[in-house]
């Protein structure tokens, strides 16, 4: 299903089984496919528009049709409440629009939690940014763990041919807080295709939000 920039997409019917008692999924290291699965979400091109930095290829590519899917999540059993762990797969397809690669949209959390990446196949980034202003940036590559703390939004880029599978763990009662840093003109750096690989690049959408710097 597509969805807003709101924490809609991770809701669905948890059964009592679940929430009550211990079980078992099984993650596809190659595909991301989560099974049993308590519901998916995809996000294209038309879902995430405002993210992406040249605002006038994302307006050619949706006016010709072409609207592609950036992402796919499958979502374990698990009920977004607190004393809760809910986990999930996500599946970055490969592209850029223009010339930045395909991404999530990127957040923070309301509860100001941590949150855990296992990368699965394919390579990318994943590009962190502290509420004070502050950058790290960690390579994706298959079974690599990234620990991201309490107040840092983050993204996961996905910088190669192929397609970036990864989970995520988190608390339940985190939620997914989009809109700060949409407020802000998203990430103070983008990741994009160079001639020798992916290049980090300061955000030109930062600068129309806060003025030149």
């Amino acid at each position: 299903m597509h969805s807003e920039a709101s924490d809609a997409e991770f809701d669905h019917d948890v059964s009592v089984l679940a929430a009550s008692r211990p079980f078992q999924v099984v993650l596809d290291f190659t595909t991301g496919l989560l099974t049993p699965s308590g519901g998916s979400f995809v996000r294209r091109l038309s879902d995430m528009a405002s993210a992406y930095e040249d605002q006038e290829v994302v307006k050619r590519m949706l006016a010709s049709g072409d609207d592609p899917v950036i992402y796919k999540s499958y979502c374990a059993d698990v009920p977004h409440e607190p004393g809760h762990l809910a986990f999930l797969t996500t599946i970055i397809t490969p592209g850029t629009v223009g010339s930045e690669f395909f991404m999530t949209k990127g957040h923070h959390h309301y509860r100001d939690s941590a949150e855990l990446y296992l990368a699965m196949s394919g390579e990318g980034l994943m590009i962190m940014e502290s509420h004070e202003g502050d950058f790290v940036q960690q390579e994706l590559v298959p079974s690599a763990l990234v620990y991201v703390p309490p107040g840092w939004a983050h993204r996961t880029v996905n910088t190669g041919s192929g397609r970036l599978t990864f989970m995520a763990a988190y608390f339940g009662d985190a939620g997914h807080d989009y809109a700060s840093m949409e407020s802000m003109g998203g990430f103070s750096i983008r990741v994009h295709r160079g001639d020798d690989g992916p290049q980090l690049r300061p955000s030109t959408s930062r600068d129309r939000v806060e003025g030149p710097r």
